[in-house]
């Protein structure tokens, strides 16, 4: 037979007052985890960058090429540096400049100097500016599947954007990137925080706002989030 129809509660003018009291009490347990997330993104997004890059192709001339990265600092050498995928700058060496690295206060530099690793899908680009503020290193290591994680970065092109998640798997590897991209290195963090293209290259942040991993790939059937 047919569906049953269902009303939804109706609440009193009192009624409904007393509620917004308690929500603009605070309190809750959401709330200060809203609040946490609040501070976690204000302290780290001035430290993510948006990456261009420009590749020649000989079919289609000049490419360019979109990404993340995160401003870091060195225990062991002096200077600051952008970590952020070899994929997402790498057609563009050895020419310093087609590598425009946009900040959080909105300039533009090029790196420097770049290191790169084909085998884990890393580079570190040096950079000399001032009134940079370089990312707290955390510990990967102490991560637990289901822990909360925030990626950030640029998806399709939006800057400073960050996702919330927790870590699906740990230790994920043979993803089917290794034979496109020579990736062999792999002991991937999985998680379901929103990650789409733009995004490689930046930082995924535990709670502590530190660096626990770099946002490198998605298992996708169309191009964009699936959670994975």
């Amino acid at each position: 037979g047919p569906a049953a129809a269902v009303q939804a509660e109706s609440l009193s003018a009192s009624e409904s007052e007393t509620i917004y009291r308690e929500l603009d009490a605070g309190g809750s347990s959401l709330a200060d985890t809203s609040q946490v997330l609040s501070k976690i993104a204000r302290v780290v997004m001035p430290s993510v960058v948006h990456i261009n890059s420009f590749r020649k192709v000989a079919s289609r001339g000049r490419v360019e090429e979109t990404g993340s990265g995160v401003v870091m600092s060195s225990f062991k050498r002096p200077g600051t540096y952008i970590v952020t995928n070899r994929h997402v700058i790498n057609d563009a060496l050895p020419d310093l400049e087609s590598i425009s690295i946009h900040l959080h206060d909105g300039r533009v530099i090029n790196p420097t100097k770049v290191w790169e690793d084909r085998y884990s899908d890393i580079a570190v680009l040096q950079v000399e500016a001032r009134n940079l503020k370089p990312l707290r290193w955390g510990n990967s290591d102490k991560l637990k599947i289901g822990n909360i994680v925030l990626a950030c970065g640029s998806p399709f092109g939006l800057s400073q954007s960050v996702t919330m998640g927790i870590v699906s798997a740990r230790g994920r590897s043979s993803l089917g990137i290794g034979s496109r991209s020579g990736v062999l290195n792999q002991d991937f963090i999985q998680t379901d925080a929103a990650i789409n293209p733009g995004n490689s290259g930046g930082p995924l942040i535990d709670l502590q706002g530190k660096l626990i991993g770099i946002n490198t790939a998605i298992a996708s059937t169309h191009g964009g989030n699936e959670g994975i």
